[in-house]
């Protein structure tokens, strides 16, 4: 990483913790004198297990009852209380324009059916640059020759710098194409590391002075690997967690295709973040949890295609291979691995985890990747959902093993390898602002809560704007039934409410932010569940192109909504 680009990254950094404190400090400032919030608390947590059950020809397995599944979590069979056969609908014109409102929202799909969706990232910053326009052209190909005009499809990018949304939810493939054309390439991060200088150790070729300058000089090339392997992890990790809120509120089983070169550690190896940090730790559980909420079957695609391993064989031992590396990594230790270290066979088997770990399928070691992302959409189309409660007492934070079987000649069952349970997160301001900062920086808009956010027309009696500039006023409205109202605590309400206005360069130009609070009549409460809650913000703005972010956090329930509007002030 060049200083330039570390001096911007720690600016980004700084500004952000600066712009929090300062919302902050105005929120606590300005709000009424209320009730004392509640703490959010850890519940009994309901584990949902998406299951694919194909037959021997590949067609999905209809007509099954409860009784033929089987589900166990550590060896132990849990009954499942939970049970359903899902079959997906695509979305109709009808059932968009009934959601159709003015202003922007984070909803397009409305809660009353299992739609089918389908989420396609194409990750450059794992992988090679030459590889990426051959991930890109392979994409092109399947969507302009096999996906269905009712699939509705999403499109992202992986970059450095972090995630972007190429193209919203469309059924039309010549958008999606002409977005996907659009993406530039760049240089993974394994070619940014592999093109580091190193200064060799020639023995007696130098002298004492000069080896230590040598010895220093590795050091410091190593320092920087790692520092940009973290980053490469973090990255990724965020990416994962941002598309898992942004889709987490959309009912049934996403599919997400992930083309990638591969990944830098293994999703369900808590072990690959010990040594980076409590903080990547933390990372890691946050991923799993917004995966496993999300109901999200990643789908991994390895664009590099074909490739020979240094033992002269295209077969691969995904089982054997991951096996030693897991126990290994992440641990300082100077035994040697049980087999030889071979980077494309490491990358290939955190493929394969990712994909067994969520419920999908690893597309390997294969050129025909129009084959794999045909199988990864159909699965989407229907499947059946088994879920249990665990037990009170059986709560401690870990990785849980998960196996279902089903009592069917010839299926073939295909569900999530596990699950993670987290520890209970407390409600601290800090937990508040990370998770508002995290939604205010995400490039995809979060669905924890439904919002609508419209411009509202310039009142005559309005408060002028400083010079330079003029006053616009915007009304967040909150979906009465995404909005928790506490009965036990009479028909309390907590939010937190806030927007800021960055211009073309990323910059925070205004902000605005209000907390809501209350005890409400039973009166107001029926409205709410009406009509929504609404919560009015002004932004004076100088002349130029914005990209709003609005932000609304329910302090009762802990969900988080997003809106992004662009505005152009003449």
């Amino acid at each position: 990483m060049s200083r330039g680009t570390l001096r911007w990254v720690l600016v980004l950094f700084f500004s952000s913790l600066i712009l929090m404190g300062q919302i902050w400090a105005q929120a606590e400032g300005s709000k009424a004198a209320t009730a004392e919030v509640p703490k959010f608390t850890s519940k009994s947590q309901l584990v949902l297990v998406p299951v694919v059950v194909t037959g021997k020809n590949g067609e999905h397995v209809t007509g099954l009852g409860r009784g033929a599944f089987k589900v166990e979590e550590q060896g132990k069979v849990r009954e499942a209380t939970v049970f359903e056969e899902v079959k997906t609908v695509a979305p109709d014109a009808k059932a968009k324009a009934a959601l159709t409102l003015e202003g922007k929202s984070n909803f397009n799909f409305d809660r009353t059916e299992n739609w089918r969706m389908t989420v396609v990232v194409l990750d450059m910053l794992n992988t090679p640059f030459l590889a990426q326009g051959e991930g890109k052209r392979k994409l092109i190909q399947y969507l302009s020759k096999s996906l269905q005009r009712d699939e509705p499809t999403t499109l992202f990018g992986l970059r450095r710098n972090g995630l972007k949304q190429l193209h919203p939810f469309s059924t039309d493939t010549g958008l999606l194409i002409d977005a996907l054309r659009k993406l530039d390439g760049q240089v993974s991060r394994d070619e940014v590391n592999d093109s580091a200088m190193t200064v060799s150790d020639d023995g007696d070729a130098l002298s004492g002075a000069a080896q230590q300058i040598a010895d220093w000089l590795n050091d410091s090339e190593a320092l920087m690997n790692a520092y940009q392997q973290r980053e490469a992890i973090r990255t990724t990790l965020t990416a994962m967690t941002d598309i898992a809120h942004a889709y987490a509120a959309i009912p049934g089983r996403k599919t997400m295709i992930w083309a990638s070169g591969g990944f830098p550690f293994m999703l369900d190896d808590p072990q690959a973040f010990a040594h980076m940090g409590t903080d990547m730790v933390e990372k890691y559980e946050e991923t799993w949890r917004a995966l496993v909420s999300a109901d999200i079957a990643v789908y991994t695609v390895d664009v590099t295609g074909l490739a020979a391993y240094s033992g002269g064989t295209a077969k691969f031992d995904a089982a054997q291979q991951a096996a030693p590396m897991k126990a290994t990594r992440g641990m300082r230790s100077n035994a040697p691995a049980q087999v030889a270290y071979d980077k494309q066979a490491e990358k290939q088997a955190t493929l394969r985890a990712f994909a067994d770990a969520t419920g999908g399928t690893p597309c390997v070691n294969t050129n025909d990747i129009e084959k794999c992302l045909s199988r990864a959409v159909d699965d989407s189309r229907q499947y059946y959902v088994l879920g249990y409660y665990l037990p009170s007492d059986d709560q401690k934070p870990g990785w849980r093993k998960l196996k279902v079987k089903v009592a069917s000649e010839g299926a073939h069952v295909r569900a999530r390898e596990g699950f993670y349970v987290g520890a209970a997160e407390e409600d601290t301001q800090a937990t508040r602002e990370r998770q508002i900062l995290d939604a205010l920086r995400s490039p995809v808009d979060f669905t924890g809560l439904r919002l609508n956010v419209q411009e509202l027309p310039a009142e005559a009696d309005a408060k002028p704007a400083a010079a330079g500039k003029s006053a616009h006023e915007f009304r967040v409205g909150i979906l009465g039934s995404s909005l928790r109202i506490d009965g036990a605590h009479d028909n309390a309400v907590d939010a937190f409410v806030v927007s800021v206005a960055l211009n073309e360069g990323g910059k925070n130009m205004a902000s605005a932010q209000q907390r809501v609070a209350a005890k409400l009549d039973a009166k107001t409460v029926e409205k709410i569940h009406q009509a929504g809650l609404g919560v009015r913000l002004r932004l004076e703005l100088a002349p130029g192109k914005y990209e709003l972010r609005f932000v609304v956090r329910d302090n009762l329930s802990g969900e988080i909504g997003s809106v992004g509007y662009p505005l152009e002030v003449k």
